[in-house]
Parts: C-alpha cells; structure tokens; sequence
C-alpha cells in the first residue's frame, strides 16, 4: 500500500526501525556504563565523582561535535552518517571492553560522544526524507524510544551478565548492536543527495526560537542526566539493593521512558503548539525526582515510583523538542544538532556536578537540586513557542 506522498508504508517504517536502532546504540556506551558502575567502580577503585567525569567527559564531546555535526549530516546524508555512528560505537565498547584503568576507560567514552552528536541530526532527517508527514509524530516517538530501549536493556541484562563473566565481557557482547546497525544500515537505507550547501563548519546563528529551545535542553539534560549516570548507584549504596535489583531500577525507568516518548509524541503532534507539553513534563519530574530523594530516609519502594515517572516525563520531553525541530522550517540536521548542544552540555554538567555534591553533602542535598533544575525547565519552557503547522 502506497501513502499520498508515494512512500510505501513498509520502506518508512523500515527506516523507522534503522532510526530507532540507532538512537538504541548512540546511547548504549552510557547505559551500560551505569548499569555495570557497581562492578566497574569497586574493580578500578573509583568514587562517585569519577564517575560522574566519565559521562562528562563523554557529552563534552558531543557538545563540541555537535557545533560541526548538522552540518555535516545534512551534506553527507542519513546513509554515510548512520553507517558513522554505528562504527564510532563499536569502536568505543571496544575500547571500554579492554581498558584497564581508569584513563582509558575515559578515552573510550570520550570517542562514543561523537556517535552520540551525530545520533539526532541524522535519524531526524532520515525521518524527515523518508516519512509522510502524518506518521512524523510516531516515528520520531518511536525512534526517540530507542535511547529508552537502550537503558532497558542494559539495566535488565547486564548487571546480571557483568555479575557471570565480568563487566568487560559484558560491554564485549553488547557490540552486537552497532554492528547489526551497520548491516541493517546498509541494506536498507538508500543514499540520498546531500540537502545542505556551504561549508561544514559554518553555520548561522540560531533563530529567538531555537536558542530558547536550547537553554531549555541545557537545563532538562543538566537534570536528566544525573538520573541516567545514579540511579543504579544511589540505589545500591542509599537503599541496599543488589546490583540486579539495581539495574532493573534504571530498567524500569528505561521501560516508562520508552512508553512515554511515543506516547507523548504523538500527542504533541496533534497540538498547534507543539512545545506545550514541554512545561508540564518537566514539573512532572521535578515531582518524580523528590520521590526519588525520599526514598532513603522514608521508604525505599518510592524509588521505583520515581524512576517510572521521571521516565514518563523527563525523558518523553526530549521526544517533544525534536518533533518541535522537524516540524519547522530550515536544514533539519543543523537545527537537531544544535538542540542537542545544548542537551549534551547538561550532560556535561549534571553527573559531575551532582557527584561532587553527593560526595561532599549526600545524595539527599544533590537530588533536591536536581528536581531544582527540573523546575528551571519548566519556566524555562514558557517561553518557547512553536504554532508552527504540520507540512
């Protein structure tokens, strides 16, 4: 069956998938890293603050890619850029896999930033080339899902692999992925002629519009962050859980979070201002994330009612903002970048930031802020407006 604008249901769907497979594996360096952060960190002798630079070492990158990024995706188009990502991250489960301190475990990390700025830019316009634009809310919910799929599957499988044959040989057994990413890659996505002209590392300057949405994702990245890189570990040393216990907690948030970005997404895509949900999801987590921090002092179930809800919000907002970008007129790869600029600068920013205040004042002190930044978000969020229509 063949759809108005003559792409047939199950080539855009197939690249859906390849989208969404990606977005799984642009993300997986980070997930698996906190699902395995009980073994890794008591094997290589780190604190929380170590780990906290490894994430942000990780996003500096993708921060300072992100700048060249767009640009490059739309002169290269979805195919070369895609095929990219999934060889930049097998190289770094490669690297993690072999390291044997904590240096280089750090270089590792540093090269999966790159797949992870080239990771929106290039399944945006893979779904902007190739799905009509009725479906463009499901697939981009569904293709933002991945990142959610992402922490499912590594805080389901590998605390427990990680526990039987060490987490090195786990990070080995996850370079399955990119490299069915680079197969699916090349059999199904067809090479396309570059949208973008000019020079790759020129760019204008961003619109009113989209420097609000970026400040918007500095702050939501800057919050979610924390929650992606602590959650298995305030679970295990604040609340006693077993690294298992501890993994399927970020599972959990990983399972909400998937729901949710599809879910929200296309409700956000029925709106005329498609950024109004956007103030709501992240008051929502700010409230999640209070759940979280009283769970230590009151009562340890709350952290699994946190981490569904801030995977129901926090993470569905994301979701949103790159709908927003589709929506809108210009060089669709230089805008995704851009807003993931600013989300990956809150990655840098977060994990450090928060380990070192849980080191120094607990994790209590270190989730009040987060849910703080949340807040941020939110009134952040009342100034971006978006009453573009759908195209």
């Amino acid at each position: 069956m063949v759809d108005s604008e003559g792409v047939t249901q199950q080539r855009w769907r197939a690249g859906t998938a390849v989208a969404t497979a990606a977005m799984t594996a642009s993300m997986l360096v980070l997930y698996a890293l906190s699902a395995l952060a009980p073994l890794f960190t008591a094997d290589l002798g780190l604190d929380r603050a170590a780990v906290g630079l490894l994430v942000t070492a990780t996003f500096a990158v993708a921060a300072a890619v992100s700048l060249i990024a767009g640009r490059i995706v739309d002169q290269s188009g979805p195919r070369r850029s895609l095929l990219a990502l999934g060889v930049i991250v097998t190289v770094a489960l490669a690297g993690a896999s072999f390291a044997r301190d904590y240096a280089s475990l750090l270089a590792a990390l540093a090269v999966a930033g790159v797949a992870q700025a080239l990771a929106n830019p290039a399944t945006n316009l893979q779904i902007g080339r190739t799905v009509p634009a009725g479906h463009r809310g499901t697939a981009i919910g569904v293709k933002q899902a991945g990142v959610q799929l992402a922490a499912f599957g590594a805080g389901l499988v590998l605390p427990v692999l990680g526990a039987a044959v060490g987490w090195q040989a786990a990070l080995r057994w996850s370079m399955v992925l990119p490299v069915a990413l680079v197969v699916a890659v090349w059999w199904v996505v067809p090479g396309q002629p570059a949208a973008g002209g000019g020079s790759w590392w020129r760019w204008p300057r961003p619109s009113p519009w989209l420097s609000r949405l970026m400040v918007y994702s500095l702050l939501l990245g800057t919050a979610l962050a924390t929650v992606n890189t602590y959650l298995p570990l305030y679970a295990a040393q604040s609340l006693g859980l077993g690294p298992g216990a501890a993994g399927a907690v970020l599972a959990a948030f990983g399972v909400s979070g998937l729901v949710a970005r599809v879910g929200w997404a296309r409700v956000a895509d029925r709106l005329a201002e498609v950024t109004v949900a956007l103030r709501w999801l992240s008051l929502a987590a700010a409230g999640f994330v209070v759940l979280v921090c009283l769970a230590a002092p009151l009562w340890s179930p709350l952290v699994w009612l946190g981490a569904i809800g801030i995977g129901g919000s926090a993470t569905a907002a994301n979701a949103v903002s790159m709908l927003a970008v589709v929506r809108r007129a210009g060089p669709t790869g230089h805008a995704s970048a851009l807003v993931s600029l600013g989300f990956f600068a809150g990655f840098v920013v977060g994990p450090a930031g928060f380990g070192l205040l849980a080191d120094a004042a607990g994790y209590g002190w270190a989730w009040s802020v987060v849910a703080a930044v949340f807040v941020a978000s939110a009134l952040t969020a009342l100034l971006v407006r978006d009453r573009a229509t759908v195209s």
